[in-house]
């Protein structure tokens, strides 16, 4: 995946352009392309983490139509957390402070931002393979099989929300990291 913030910067028309060189404006400019291309990245991330949702879903389907009574909460459980996720991802602060605000985001910090939502897209692209290996293989694959690859999926998850946890903590200023 290209890097987002490149793409922002390359794409200015020309009044961002001129917003470029007013004293004043200059550090806006840049943050708010840095808020833009985060907030592309995180919708690509969910559009992305969307079609592992549905890995999930069909791979739940499977597990509940051969009777897997021991499987079907875990896969349920993943389904509604990977929807939350995707849900907390698209919603996500973006680290706006208005004009005149008590407390100004940094560059740096907008910059954090973005590294952390990248960091996610390798957790994702990795449920959606084991998304797409559930949904292919839960009608055959041995019940141990499936819970291996469940408990792998929620794992995932939890590192998911342990990441976005430290970007949100980091947003309201509650840790530095």
């Amino acid at each position: 995946m290209t890097d987002l913030r490149d793409k922002v910067e390359s794409d200015r028309g020309i009044i961002k352009m001129i917003q470029l060189v007013i004293p004043g404006y200059r550090g806006y400019r840049i943050k708010e392309d840095l808020r833009i291309a985060d907030r592309l990245l995180r919708e690509e991330l969910a559009n992305r983490f969307n079609i592992a949702a549905k890995g999930f879903e069909g791979a739940r389907k499977a597990i509940a139509k051969r009777n897997a009574i021991d499987l079907i909460e875990d896969a349920g459980d993943l389904v509604t957390r990977t929807n939350s996720a995707i849900e907390r991802l698209r919603h996500a602060e973006q680290g706006y402070t208005g004009i005149s605000p008590d407390y100004r985001i940094q560059e740096s910090e907008l910059n954090q931002m973005y590294e952390w939502d990248l960091r996610l897209l390798n957790l994702i692209e990795g449920m959606m393979k084991v998304a797409n290996n559930l949904k292919d293989t839960a009608r055959t694959m041995p019940e141990p099989d499936i819970a291996l690859e469940l408990t792998n999926a929620l794992q995932a998850i939890e590192d998911f929300e342990t990441i976005f946890d430290q970007r949100r903590e980091a947003i309201a200023g509650l840790t530095i990291g």
